[in-house]
C-alpha cells in the first residue's frame, strides 16, 4: 500500500523518544500521505512506551508500540518492518529529529521506481561540546555530508548510515519471503557496528536497485554527552573491522555482476588471502606510529583478522549463498513488475 511507514526501535529510550515524536509530528504537505509511526520497544525496563504514547497522543496518524523481548537493533528493525502497512519504510532513530519536508520529500523521491534505498544527512545536535578529535570522527556517529549534490545516486559506494534510511519494503518483504539470514546483526548492548546498515545497503544494490543520498533531507542527530568518548569510538572501530567481513562478498559479487570478474577476485573469496593481505597491511602500513587515527586503523584491521579466523568457512561459503539469494529474489521481483 502505498504510503510511508516509520519506524523507530527502543531500547530504554526514555530520555530522547519524547522530542524525536514531537519533531516528527511537525510533517507539513503530508495531508495526502498516507504514513504511520510504528515503535519497537526492544524490551525498556523505562518508562518509554509510555511517554512515547503520551507524546502522541493528539496526533491524527496512527502510532503502534510493539513489544520485542529479543534484545539488538536488528531484531527490533525486523519486527518494525514486517509490521509495516506501507510501501516505503523509513528508519528514525529514537534520538533523531527528522525536519517537516521528512514525509512529503521521502515520498517524492520513491516515485522513481528504480531507487530502492535513499541515505539522509545527520546534523549534529549535542547535549555538550564534543571534544576536538570529533569532528574528523562524526561521520562513525551518523552526522554530517558523505557526499555531494542535493539528490545523488550512489549505487557505486551504496554506503549510508541506518539513522535516517529508507528503503523499500518490496525488497525486505522479498528477502524474508526466502529466510534471507543477514550475516551482521548490528548494535547489541555494548557492541558497536555499521555492519548492519551497510549490509542493507548491499543486499539492496544486489537485487538491482539504485542508492541515493540526499543532502537536503535532514536530521538532527541529538548525541548525549555519554555516546561520545574514544572508549565508543574504539568499540565503533571494532564493530567496523569485524563488518568488513561479510560486507566484502556483497563487493565482490556487485564487482563481477558489473563485468569485473577477474582472478584477483577469485582470490578475495578465499579467506587465507583476505587474511594475509590484512597481516601484509598491519605490518607495512601502521608500524610503530601512535596517533588516534592509526589506533582506530589497527583496531579494526585486528577486528577483522581475528572476525575472518573464526569464520573461515562461513566466509567462503557466504558466496554461494548470497548468488542464490540474488537470483531467486531477482526472480520474485519480477514477478511483481519490480
Amino acid at each position: 500500500m502505498k504510503g510511508i511507514s516509520v519506524v523507530i526501535a527502543c531500547y530504554n529510550s526514555a530520555k530522547v523518544i519524547a522530542d524525536t515524536l514531537v519533531q516528527l509530528s511537525f510533517q507539513e504537505k503530508a495531508e495526502n500521505i498516507p504514513w504511520e509511526v510504528i515503535l519497537v520497544d526492544n524490551n525498556s525496563t523505562d518508562k518509554t512506551a509510555e511517554i512515547a504514547l503520551n507524546a502522541w497522543k493528539n496526533n491524527e496518524v496512527p502510532l503502534r508500540i510493539i513489544l520485542e523481548k529479543k534484545v539488538g537493533e536488528a531484531h527490533a528493525r525486523k519486527t518494525g518492518f514486517l509490521a509495516a502497512k506501507y510501501d516505503i519504510i523509513s528508519i528514525v532513530d529514537d534520538d533523531n529529529r527528522v525536519g517537516s519536508n521528512w514525509v512529503s520529500t521521502l515520498s517524492a523521491y520513491f516515485e522513481n521506481k528504480d531507487i530502492g534505498l535513499v541515505g539522509t544527512k545527520g546534523l549534529g545536535d549535542f547535549e555538550n561540546e564534543p571534544p576536538v578529535w570529533f569532528n574528523e570522527h562524526q561521520h562513525a556517529f551518523a552526522i554530517g555530508s558523505l557526499y555531494e549534490g542535493t539528490f545523488t545516486e550512489i549505487t557505486k559506494d551504496a554506503t549510508v548510515p541506518g539513522a535516517g534510511l529508507a528503503i523499500r519494503k518490496i525488497i525486505l518483504d522479498t528477502l524474508y519471503s526466502l529466510n534471507w539470514q543477514p550475516y551482521l546483526s548490528g548494535r547489541v548492548g555494548l557492541t558497536q557496528s555499521a555492519g548492519a546498515d551497510s549490509e542493507l545497503c548491499y543486499v539492496t544494490r544486489l537485487l538491482g536497485f539504485k542508492i541515493y543520498y540526499s543532502n537536503e533531507l535532514t536530521f538532527k542527530h541529538f548525541t548525549t554527552a555519554d555516546r561520545i568518548s574514544i572508549d565508543r569510538l574504539e568499540r565503533m572501530f571494532a564493530g567496523f573491522g569485524s563488518s568488513d567481513v561479510f560486507t566484502l562478498p556483497y563487493k565482490i559479487l556487485y564487482e563481477e555482476e558489473n563485468g569485473k570478474s577477474s582472478f584477483l577476485n577469485k582470490l578475495r573469496k578465499k579467506w587465507w588471502f583476505n587474511y594475509i593481505g590484512k597481516k601484509l597491511v598491519g605490518f607495512l602500513k601502521f608500524g610503530n606510529t601512535n596517533s588516534l587515527n592509526t589506533d582506530l586503523l589497527k583496531i579494526r584491521n585486528t577486528a577483522f583478522l581475528s572476525t575472518l579466523i573464526e569464520n573461515k568457512i562461513k566466509f567462503e561459503q557466504s558466496f554461494m549463498y548470497l548468488e542464490n539469494l540474488r537470483n531467486e529474489a531477482k526472480k520474485r521481483l519480477k514477478e511483481t513488475n519490480f
